[in-house]
């Protein structure tokens, strides 16, 4: 019976490193959102729901949402140069967390006048207690957005002491999409038109649009269908702005401002990953501005 005891306890102790081979164990990330002095809750729950979509994509980490433990207001008072630690303090003394643990917040401060946005991503390996950061400074706050993936993986990386490099880009090339349309598989962000800069597509059902002409447009997502044939349909949420039309004469389209129908995608993914299908939007014509079905393209970024 001895023996036998000893030769399964072997096998587990086999199967354990098999499976999560030293510096590959799974992590439990404890995310407690954003820090910050920006009082449109809109655009925070926005912000925060972007993060936690891009950490759950982290195949290593199970995502642990401590948005509202209550941390962050015993933080309120914090200095924009504090170094991440007291924060990290307040979280023991708060909500105890268990060992194989990674604890996660984010921290950006609107700034005065011409300043630029600084955003800093903070994680901390509970067992450890290396503290990881990523500082960026950015011109806008919707660039924090569309510039975070790389970020998060990097500082979550750092701390759970795995390679620095992004997922997406581990192994020399990303993996091959999928046809079938699902809310994995669009989530991240996009590009295609020429007058679009970025478009984030979130697995929440939210996303905005940033314009090249820096306007932006929240959108709701939804799909319909099913397998092969399933459709996305992207709508403009926000009212009618004249920047959305930048190829037409801002005084000739302010005078659709009432009647203007919401710009609206349908799309469907093509077996190399993209989006393709019709902008339902307002263009110029010989007669003025008429409404038409355009042909777009997407392609999803590689970060």
């Amino acid at each position: 019976m001895r023996k036998k005891n000893c030769f399964v306890a072997a096998i587990f102790l086999f199967l354990s490193v098999a499976v999560f081979p030293q510096g590959q164990e799974k992590y439990a990330l404890y995310y407690y959102g954003v820090v910050t002095n920006v009082n449109d809750q809109n655009m925070l729950n926005m912000t925060q729901d972007l993060f936690a979509a891009q950490i759950r994509g982290i195949s290593y980490v199970t995502l642990h949402d401590m948005r509202a433990d209550g941390v962050k207001a015993l933080y309120a008072d914090v200095s924009t140069d504090a170094d991440g630690s007291e924060f990290f303090s307040l979280v023991a003394e708060v909500s105890p967390v268990t060992e194989n643990a990674i604890l996660f917040y984010a921290r950006f401060f609107r700034p005065r006048s011409d300043e630029k946005w600084e955003c800093t991503f903070f994680a901390k390996n509970a067992q450890t207690d290396v503290v990881a950061s990523r500082t960026k400074s950015y011109d806008s706050y919707y660039k924090i957005l569309s510039d975070s993936k790389q970020l998060i993986q990097s500082v979550v990386a750092e701390a759970s002491g795995r390679s620095s490099e992004p997922e997406s880009l581990q192994g020399g090339a990303l993996a091959a999409r999928p046809s079938a349309l699902n809310a994995e598989n669009i989530s991240g962000t996009w590009s295609g038109e020429s007058d679009i800069s970025r478009i984030i597509l979130m697995r929440s059902g939210r996303g905005f649009i940033v314009f090249a002409n820096g306007a932006t447009m929240n959108i709701s997502i939804s799909l319909s269908g099913e397998g092969g044939s399933r459709k996305l349909r992207v709508v403009q949420q926000d009212k009618f702005n004249a920047s959305y039309y930048p190829d037409i004469d801002r005084g000739k389209i302010l005078s659709y401002a009432e009647n203007a129908a919401p710009i609206e995608w349908n799309l469907v993914m093509m077996p190399n990953g993209d989006l393709e299908g019709t902008k339902k939007t307002l263009v110029a014509s010989v007669d003025g501005i008429e409404p038409s079905d355009v042909k777009v393209v997407w392609k999803k970024s590689v970060r």
